[in-house]
């Protein structure tokens, strides 16, 4: 039945390593942290006035058309990359809104749009405080990484150590450091390599089931699904866990 978790197997082999999502699987995402502004005569939480305020643009340009263009260049990056895996920078992605605005779209520019960003962004990716609990576990008797989709790499280390998680991962694969995003097959070859193991010896969990569990299935790896309890639609032989600390039964 459709969204009931597969029963924990005891024969289930033993991994040498336990690999990560970040977003929504590490930390979630609490959306009630960005800023409150209007957009469209509507309350919403967004990053977009502070992106804007950032920009500083010459010659102006009026809120509404910066928002439209962020929105409309946003979208194109996304079909694409949907289709082709190719990561896009959070750089990149403000110098094409830049650029198509007629404003400044050299670095400085586009890094300035990038900071205001991903400050406030960071602030709602939050560390449940037991995950904490659960890396420590689980180091004793595995190794750790991180493989996560996310266009500003210097985000990720940055709420690795504002967490104090960096500790606790020997790699870190960023598809914005190697331009390809989960689930193409390089972001988990990658963290094997670096790690030095095959597939079968690495088990990956994240919230994605699409992204996450099937891409790592695709290169060999065991993977689980976090729901984090909630309601799914779909049937899967993949085992399902609506917490982290059940990884402990199941690597």
């Amino acid at each position: 039945m459709a969204g009931v978790p597969r029963p924990y197997v005891s024969t289930m082999p033993p991994y040498r390593a336990v690999f990560f999502d970040l977003c929504d699987t590490l930390v979630h995402f609490d959306a009630e942290r960005l800023p409150l502004v209007e957009i469209d005569h509507r309350p919403t939480r967004s990053t977009a006035h502070a992106i804007y305020d950032a920009m500083g643009a010459s010659p102006p340009v009026r809120f509404d058309a910066f928002f439209a263009c962020l929105t409309a260049v946003t979208a194109e990056i996304a079909a694409k990359r949907d289709v082709d895996c190719r990561e896009v920078t959070s750089q990149e992605r403000f110098r094409r809104v830049l650029e198509r605005l007629g404003a400044d779209a050299g670095p400085e520019a586009a890094d300035r749009l990038v900071l205001a960003h991903m400050s406030r962004l960071a602030t709602a990716l939050v560390l449940p405080p037991h995950h904490r609990t659960v890396l420590e576990t689980l180091r004793r008797t595995h190794r750790l990484a991180v493989v996560t989709n996310f266009d500003h790499a210097p985000t990720v280390y940055d709420v690795l150590r504002r967490d104090r998680l960096d500790a606790f991962f020997e790699v870190v694969v960023i598809s914005g450091e190697v331009g390809w995003r989960k689930p193409h097959r390089v972001m988990f070859e990658t963290a094997l390599q670096r790690l030095g193991l095959l597939p079968d010896e690495a088990f990956f969990v994240g919230d994605n089931f699409d992204l996450d569990v099937l891409g790592a299935t695709e290169v060999g790896m065991a993977a689980a699904w976090y729901t984090r309890g909630r309601p799914v639609e779909r049937e899967t032989n993949h085992p399902m866990i609506a917490d982290l600390s059940e990884l402990n039964q199941l690597a």
